[in-house]
Protein backbone atom coordinates (compact mmCIF):
# COMPACT_ATOMS: atom_id res chain seq x y z
CA UNK A 1 0.00 0.00 0.00
CA UNK A 2 2.86 2.36 0.81
CA UNK A 3 4.38 1.71 -2.64
CA UNK A 4 1.08 2.62 -4.34
CA UNK A 5 0.78 5.84 -2.35
CA UNK A 6 4.40 6.67 -3.13
CA UNK A 7 3.82 6.09 -6.84
CA UNK A 8 0.72 8.32 -6.82
CA UNK A 9 2.58 11.03 -4.91
CA UNK A 10 5.47 10.79 -7.40
CA UNK A 11 2.97 11.21 -10.22
CA UNK A 12 1.61 14.34 -8.54
CA UNK A 13 5.09 15.81 -8.08
CA UNK A 14 5.95 15.02 -11.70
CA UNK A 15 2.75 16.66 -12.99
CA UNK A 16 3.26 19.88 -11.04
CA UNK A 17 6.93 20.16 -11.90
CA UNK A 18 6.22 19.28 -15.54
CA UNK A 19 3.90 22.27 -15.85
CA UNK A 20 6.63 24.48 -14.42
CA UNK A 21 9.15 22.92 -16.79
CA UNK A 22 6.91 23.58 -19.80
CA UNK A 23 6.59 27.22 -18.79
CA UNK A 24 10.35 27.58 -18.33
CA UNK A 25 11.04 25.95 -21.71
CA UNK A 26 8.89 28.61 -23.35
CA UNK A 27 10.68 31.31 -21.34
CA UNK A 28 13.99 29.94 -22.66
CA UNK A 29 12.70 30.15 -26.21
CA UNK A 30 11.52 33.72 -25.58
CA UNK A 31 15.01 34.59 -24.33
CA UNK A 32 16.49 33.20 -27.56
CA UNK A 33 13.98 35.10 -29.73
CA UNK A 34 13.87 38.47 -27.97
CA UNK A 35 12.57 40.30 -31.05
CA UNK A 36 9.64 37.94 -31.51
CA UNK A 37 6.31 37.98 -29.67
CA UNK A 38 5.64 34.24 -29.67
CA UNK A 39 2.09 34.48 -28.33
CA UNK A 40 1.08 37.02 -30.95
CA UNK A 41 2.75 34.95 -33.67
CA UNK A 42 0.82 31.89 -32.52
CA UNK A 43 -2.46 33.85 -32.46
CA UNK A 44 -1.78 34.88 -36.06
CA UNK A 45 -1.25 31.26 -37.07
CA UNK A 46 2.53 31.30 -37.42
CA UNK A 47 3.21 27.60 -37.85
CA UNK A 48 6.99 28.03 -37.73
CA UNK A 49 6.87 29.42 -34.20
CA UNK A 50 4.52 26.62 -33.17
CA UNK A 51 6.90 23.99 -34.55
CA UNK A 52 9.86 25.35 -32.62
CA UNK A 53 7.89 25.86 -29.39
CA UNK A 54 6.58 22.33 -29.64
CA UNK A 55 10.11 21.04 -30.18
CA UNK A 56 11.31 22.97 -27.12
CA UNK A 57 8.64 21.37 -24.95
CA UNK A 58 9.33 17.90 -26.33
CA UNK A 59 13.09 18.43 -26.07
CA UNK A 60 12.91 19.39 -22.40
CA UNK A 61 10.63 16.41 -21.74
CA UNK A 62 13.15 14.07 -23.41
CA UNK A 63 15.98 15.45 -21.29
CA UNK A 64 13.94 15.30 -18.08
CA UNK A 65 12.53 11.82 -18.55
CA UNK A 66 15.34 10.18 -16.56
CA UNK A 67 14.88 12.72 -13.77
CA UNK A 68 11.36 11.52 -13.05
CA UNK A 69 12.59 8.07 -12.07
CA UNK A 70 13.80 7.70 -8.51
CA UNK A 71 15.06 4.15 -8.17
CA UNK A 72 13.92 3.19 -4.71
CA UNK A 73 14.07 -0.56 -5.31
CA UNK A 74 17.05 -1.00 -3.00
CA UNK A 75 15.48 1.10 -0.23
CA UNK A 76 13.15 -0.03 2.47
CA UNK A 77 10.49 2.49 1.49
CA UNK A 78 8.28 2.64 4.48
CA UNK A 79 6.43 5.54 5.95
CA UNK A 80 9.66 7.18 7.11
CA UNK A 81 11.16 7.38 3.59
CA UNK A 82 7.99 8.52 1.84
CA UNK A 83 8.83 12.24 1.96
CA UNK A 84 12.57 11.80 1.22
CA UNK A 85 11.75 9.89 -1.97
CA UNK A 86 9.44 12.69 -3.12
CA UNK A 87 12.04 15.32 -2.25
CA UNK A 88 14.66 13.32 -4.16
CA UNK A 89 12.39 13.26 -7.20
CA UNK A 90 11.82 17.01 -6.92
CA UNK A 91 15.57 17.61 -6.55
CA UNK A 92 16.32 15.43 -9.59
CA UNK A 93 13.70 17.27 -11.64
CA UNK A 94 15.08 20.63 -10.55
CA UNK A 95 18.64 19.70 -11.44
CA UNK A 96 17.47 18.03 -14.64
CA UNK A 97 15.62 21.21 -15.59
CA UNK A 98 18.76 23.26 -15.13
CA UNK A 99 20.75 20.78 -17.23
CA UNK A 100 18.05 20.72 -19.91
CA UNK A 101 17.78 24.49 -20.17
CA UNK A 102 21.55 24.94 -20.26
CA UNK A 103 21.97 22.22 -22.91
CA UNK A 104 19.23 23.62 -25.14
CA UNK A 105 20.35 27.22 -24.68
CA UNK A 106 23.92 26.27 -25.63
CA UNK A 107 22.67 24.31 -28.63
CA UNK A 108 20.61 27.24 -29.90
CA UNK A 109 23.39 29.77 -29.31
CA UNK A 110 25.99 27.54 -31.01
CA UNK A 111 23.66 26.86 -33.92
CA UNK A 112 23.02 30.59 -34.36
CA UNK A 113 26.76 31.27 -34.23
CA UNK A 114 27.51 28.58 -36.80
CA UNK A 115 24.80 29.83 -39.17
CA UNK A 116 25.66 33.53 -39.24
CA UNK A 117 24.12 34.01 -42.67
CA UNK A 118 20.75 32.89 -41.34
CA UNK A 119 18.68 35.13 -39.07
CA UNK A 120 16.60 32.46 -37.34
CA UNK A 121 14.34 34.92 -35.52
CA UNK A 122 13.51 36.84 -38.70
CA UNK A 123 12.86 33.57 -40.53
CA UNK A 124 10.50 32.45 -37.76
CA UNK A 125 8.71 35.80 -37.90
CA UNK A 126 8.25 35.19 -41.63
CA UNK A 127 6.74 31.77 -40.86
CA UNK A 128 9.62 29.98 -42.61
CA UNK A 129 8.73 26.38 -41.82
CA UNK A 130 11.94 25.01 -43.30
CA UNK A 131 14.03 26.94 -40.78
CA UNK A 132 11.58 26.02 -38.01
CA UNK A 133 11.92 22.35 -38.90
CA UNK A 134 15.70 22.64 -38.87
CA UNK A 135 15.66 24.34 -35.45
CA UNK A 136 13.24 21.71 -34.15
CA UNK A 137 15.63 19.03 -35.38
CA UNK A 138 18.55 20.67 -33.59
CA UNK A 139 16.56 20.91 -30.36
CA UNK A 140 15.35 17.32 -30.50
CA UNK A 141 18.74 15.89 -31.55
CA UNK A 142 20.53 17.65 -28.70
CA UNK A 143 17.83 16.49 -26.28
CA UNK A 144 18.16 12.86 -27.31
CA UNK A 145 21.95 13.01 -27.20
CA UNK A 146 22.26 14.61 -23.76
CA UNK A 147 19.37 12.77 -22.11
CA UNK A 148 21.32 9.64 -21.27
CA UNK A 149 24.30 11.57 -19.88
CA UNK A 150 22.04 13.72 -17.73
CA UNK A 151 20.24 10.58 -16.55
CA UNK A 152 23.59 9.12 -15.49
CA UNK A 153 24.43 12.24 -13.50
CA UNK A 154 21.01 12.33 -11.87
CA UNK A 155 21.16 8.64 -10.94
CA UNK A 156 24.04 9.51 -8.61
CA UNK A 157 21.86 11.76 -6.45
CA UNK A 158 19.89 9.14 -4.42
CA UNK A 159 23.01 7.26 -3.27
CA UNK A 160 24.44 10.55 -2.03
CA UNK A 161 21.31 11.29 -0.02
CA UNK A 162 20.54 7.84 1.37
Amino acid sequence: MIQLLLSLAQLGVALVLSAIVAFLAIVLFQWFTRDLDEWEALRQGNVAVGIVLGAMLLGVAIVLRPAVTVDSSAWDVGARLFVPVLLTEALQLGLGLIFALVALALALVLFAALTRGLDEVQELKSDNRAVATLLAGVILAVSVLVSHAIGQVLSQIPPLLF
